[in-house]
């Protein structure tokens, strides 16, 4: 899945993703690939980069970033 984010946010965002157990990588400008390894499908996928998003966005409050 793909989330976009402004450039100068790429590598924080990414290196959250990470810690958290993401494969995460940067895709062109401000566009992270996401994969969550052992969930059961993309819905689930989905719901837990969703999750993850809303957490990091909560402590970089003034940085957009949406899972497309």
């Amino acid at each position: 899945m793909r989330i976009q984010v402004h450039p100068d946010a790429r590598e924080e965002l990414l290196e959250f993703l990470r810690r958290v157990k993401c494969e995460a990588r940067a895709e062109g400008d401000g566009a992270v690939l996401v994969e969550v390894p052992g969930a059961p499908g993309e819905e689930q996928a989905r719901l837990e980069i969703d999750l993850y998003l809303k957490a990091w966005q909560a402590s970089h409050p003034d940085i957009e970033a949406h899972l497309i």
